[in-house]
């Protein structure tokens, strides 16, 4: 059955994967997989390789990427974060509030690993209180990642926004309440902490200022994207040569920053993501596919949330997640992928990416706190099977 050589090429891909394989290699090697398979003549191969490369929408996520890369190296070389975070931490006299914002904040920035970053921040947010080292591993871990449902910096949106063929403006918004629902949802576990800290409320005016400007470049992008739909593209873009010109740098200065900062593996990593996305629709494996979805008795929204669900838990990265699922999900539905079930096989896959200690954040978070990995992994239950449900709940009443 033509079916099952896409199937098992997704089977390999996933044994590969759980024994911790290098993802790119990975992806480029199912790729050629599927042409030996589908036996693809070598000029239809070089074809959508030449296809993959030439790809106006590939070129356009690849720049984006890179720019992103510099926004971020420059922020942080910059000291912006550090500012923010010092203004922050002496702003909130709530400390509910406080050990909620902290990593959020760090957030902010699609950093791999980002919740180290914020560990020690919310360790002293939260230093003499009664809570447990599992419970501040569940706050850093689950208050880090509530922008990937809404913030256009991360690649997991622009990835699923370029695969599935939808505006990311579309997306962000159908997304946001996720997130915010996100945020209601880890509300109960901060109830242990005492709200107030003792700090005078007085003089904060210079602490919201200070705040305000060094959290401004990102939400300048948030503005652009989503209230004016200028594409990402440009809008990271313009911040980026502001706070190029604003710190003087010179194209001798710039190259430096530019080694620093771009992380060819992962523009490679993408590269392969829309190659294989490319080869699923050159060998035909969209109908073989359609067809064994068609004859099973399970829903097929069903059938692709559990399958997000095991990509997410096996890769533990929200991004490469995605590249995974959403070139498979678009060639079972002919290519027509509706927004919500893509909002729905997003849910899926990134809840799985939350519940797998291949996720780099909740290793490094729970190592940081010395934690009981497994107690932290059942706080995160209840909140992401209700965001799973909730999900699913408005696919099946919009559709």
């Amino acid at each position: 059955m033509p079916a099952l050589k896409l199937l098992s090429v997704f089977a390999l891909m996933m044994v590969l994967l759980w024994l911790r394989a290098p993802l790119a290699p990975v992806i480029f090697g199912s790729s050629c997989l599927l042409a030996l398979l589908y036996r693809l003549a070598p000029a239809a191969f070089l074809a959508a390789l030449r296809q993959t490369l030439t790809d106006p929408a590939t070129i356009e996520l690849e720049i984006v990427l890179v720019l992103i890369m510099l926004f971020e190296r420059l922020l942080g070389k910059h000291g912006y974060l550090d500012r923010m975070l010092a203004g922050l931490h002496n702003l909130l006299p709530n400390r509910r509030l406080l050990a909620a914002m902290l990593p959020a904040f760090i957030g902010l920035m699609p950093s791999l690993g980002g919740a180290f970053f914020s560990a020690p921040l919310v360790a002293q947010a939260t230093a003499d209180t009664p809570l447990s080292a599992e419970e501040k591993s569940f706050i850093n871990y689950y208050y880090r990642h509530i922008w990937e449902y809404c913030l256009p910096l991360y690649p997991s949106l622009l990835i699923t926004s370029r695969v599935c063929e939808l505006p990311l403006t579309k997306l962000i918004q159908a997304l946001l309440p996720y997130g915010l629902l996100v945020a209601l949802l880890g509300w109960p576990f901060l109830r242990r902490i005492p709200v107030a800290k003792g700090r005078p409320g007085t003089g904060c005016y210079p602490l919201v200022k200070e705040v305000l400007l060094n959290i401004l470049p990102v939400l300048a992008i948030v503005l652009m994207v989503l209230v004016f739909q200028v594409r990402v593209l440009i809008a990271v873009g313009l911040v980026l040569g502001v706070l190029l010109v604003r710190h003087r740098y010179t194209p001798l200065q710039f190259l430096p920053l530019f080694r620093e900062a771009v992380q060819v593996k992962i523009l490679v990593l993408v590269l392969g993501i829309m190659f294989f996305k490319q080869m699923i629709l050159t060998t035909g494996a969209v109908a073989s596919l359609s067809y064994l979805l068609e004859a099973l008795a399970v829903p097929e929204f069903i059938v692709f949330g559990i399958f997000g669900l095991l990509v997410g838990i096996i890769t533990g990265t929200v991004s490469y997640s995605m590249g995974i699922i959403f070139p498979v999900v678009v060639a079972a539905t002919g290519g027509q992928v509706s927004m919500p079930l893509a909002v729905f096989v997003f849910i899926a896959g990134f809840t799985g990416a939350m519940f797998t200690p291949m996720h780099l954040c909740l290793t490094l978070t729970v190592d940081f706190f010395r934690a009981d990995l497994r107690q932290v992994l059942r706080m995160l239950v209840l909140p992401e099977a209700a965001l799973l449900v909730v999900a699913a709940a408005v696919y099946i009443i919009a559709t």
